[in-house]
């Protein structure tokens, strides 16, 4: 696993979606406050879909050029900043992510939020658990994430120092899982 590095803010705003290897992993459940846990996508649904119920993220995943990879057959867990996660980011810090120049910042944003594989809320328990109370898991740009309990939710910190707490339930996708987080992650320089 390589080094995650704190980068500039427009970067801390990238970071929600990726591409990559299937792989195990293991994603979150905790309280209420989020705006995907309101529309739970059915199993029916693809990652794409279940991201589609927060238009601010579902806009990056799209500049991104990223919802082929939401929609494909390969297993992802997504954690997914709610819309006051994105709100806590620096004035300014979205703007301009959505342009051609910024797709590769947008990418590495995104891919610091995804990870390969579905992981379950009772997967991050046992992986939790198993770990004698902390778990690292890669992200799809292979960057480590530590897990750890938080009350009856996980908190995720990354290599940075960055940490988000989940919110609300897993929101399981035909392809995969999203667990909704109240913070935007660094992804790696």
């Amino acid at each position: 696993m390589r080094r995650l590095i704190a980068t500039s803010v427009a970067a801390l705003l990238l970071a929600a979606c990726g591409q990559g290897d299937g792989g195990n992993n293991a994603a979150a459940a905790g309280e209420s406050e989020t705006n995907l846990s309101a529309q739970a996508g059915a199993p029916s649904q693809d990652l794409a879909a279940v991201v589609g119920a927060s238009p601010r993220l579902a806009g990056l995943v799209k500049a991104a050029g990223m919802e082929k990879v939401l929609s494909g057959k390969e297993p992802y867990t997504i954690l997914a900043p709610t819309d006051a996660a994105l709100d806590k980011l620096p004035a300014g810090s979205l703007d301009n992510l959505d342009q051609p120049e910024q797709k590769a910042k947008l990418t590495a944003l995104l891919r610091a939020h995804i990870l390969p594989g579905t992981i379950l809320a009772a997967d991050l328990a046992r992986a939790v658990e198993n770990g004698k109370g902390k778990a690292t898991i890669a992200t799809m740009a292979g960057e480590p994430l530590t897990i750890t309990r938080d009350g009856e939710a996980f908190r995720i910190t990354d290599a940075a120092g960055q940490s988000a707490r989940t919110t609300g339930s897993e929101q399981p996708a035909r392809n995969g899982v999203v667990h909704s987080i109240d913070t935007v992650l660094a992804p790696a320089s």
